[in-house]
Parts: C-alpha cells; structure tokens; sequence
C-alpha cells in the first residue's frame, strides 16, 4: 500500500477501526488511526470446538474453516489415538503457526474477536475446563438429528482420525454427552469440523 492510502483494521479483542497509512516501506509501515468503526462485544453464545490433532494441512483447514464459522474457542485434543505428538519448541512452533491461521480465517470473514487457541490436552482435561460449554459429540453410533437444536455455547467434539478410543467413548458415555451421527456417512477428520459447526448452528438459527 502507499501513503495517505486507507486500510481497515481490527484488534482482535472486537474494534474495527478505519486507518490511514502515514509511512510506506518495504520492510515497515506506519499506520494512523482515523476513527473507531464498531466496537462488538465478544458473543456469549459462539459455539465452541475441541479437535484432535491432526498431521499437516488437514489441521490448518480444520481450524480455518472453525473460525469462519464463528467458534470463539479452540481447544486442541491429544486424544488416545492423535498420530500427532506435540511438546516444547514445536509445539510452540505450531500454536503461533495456528494463531497466524486464525487471524486470516477472521480477515477472510469478517470477524473482530480472535478466538482463543488453547494447548492440547485430553478430553477428559476439556471437559473439566469448559464447565459453561454443553458438550455434542458425532460418531456413527449418535441419534439422528433433530429439527432444532436449543444450545446456549455448544462445544463440538472432533475425534482423530482413527476414532475414539473405548475409554474415550465411555468417558462420553458415563457423562451423557449429546451424541449424533450423519447417516452411514463416514468423513475425514478435517472435514467434520466445519459439517458439524455447520449443522449445529443451523439447528440454533444460526444466532449472532
């Protein structure tokens, strides 16, 4: 961009502000705040998605396509059977990586809230830290859905790609966890995140 050129610019935390740019370079840029669009606050009833890892670039798309629709927690699974073991400088390599990808996601759709990536845990760990979420899990042996589904902050459940493990699955079980399936249909991993945010948030009104 060059100088005395406009540029919108969110802060992650729900401003939108229009800016001007004062100095151009190739390397640096100095921006002027002109005004204040919106100031939104961040929504109370964004779903919520907790996600095993996954390799790659699956992962990537996975939690692109969360963000635009509207997930305003991303809570990563080191599930029983994650084929994606991550600790120290990688880890901490592939969280910053995530974030970049989240906040071109919220470019790409217009959202002004940053959603919060948390570190892997275990799913019984998730559950216990996302007390106000109302856990929904998709497997091939869920009830069918509904015509309408009345979920103040869901928290969508994605397991890896080889499925949860038995104790995972009675661990859903033992806490009665909402269970849905789609058919006999059988998708892959990165692709039942944004089917299943989908499908839940039509089933909700799609609310703001």
């Amino acid at each position: 961009m060059r100088e005395e050129e406009d540029v919108d610019i969110f802060d992650g935390e729900g401003g939108l502000y229009r800016c001007q740019v004062s100095k151009a370079h190739q390397r640096r840029a100095q921006i002027r705040v002109v005004e204040q669009i919106v100031s939104i606050k961040r929504p109370d009833r964004a779903p919520s998605l907790a996600i095993a890892l996954l390799k790659g670039q699956a992962m990537d798309r996975a939690i692109a396509q969360a963000t635009e629709l509207g997930v305003q927690q991303i809570w990563l699974l080191q599930a029983d059977r994650s084929n994606l073991p991550l600790t120290g400088e990688r880890l901490d390599q592939k969280l910053s990586h995530w974030r970049r990808i989240i906040a071109s996601a919220c470019e790409q759709c217009g959202q002004t809230w940053l959603p919060v990536l948390h570190p892997p845990g275990t799913v019984k760990a998730c559950m216990n830290e996302t007390a106000n979420g109302v856990p929904i899990v998709f497997d091939l042996d869920g009830a069918s859905l509904p015509d309408r589904v009345e979920v103040e902050q869901p928290l969508v459940f994605i397991g890896p790609e080889g499925g949860w493990s038995d104790e995972e699955a009675q661990f859903f079980r033992d806490q009665e966890v909402a269970r849905y399936r789609l058919g006999d249909t059988v998708l892959r991993a990165e692709t039942m995140p944004a089917v299943a945010l989908a499908l839940i948030q039509h089933l909700r009104g799609w609310p703001a």
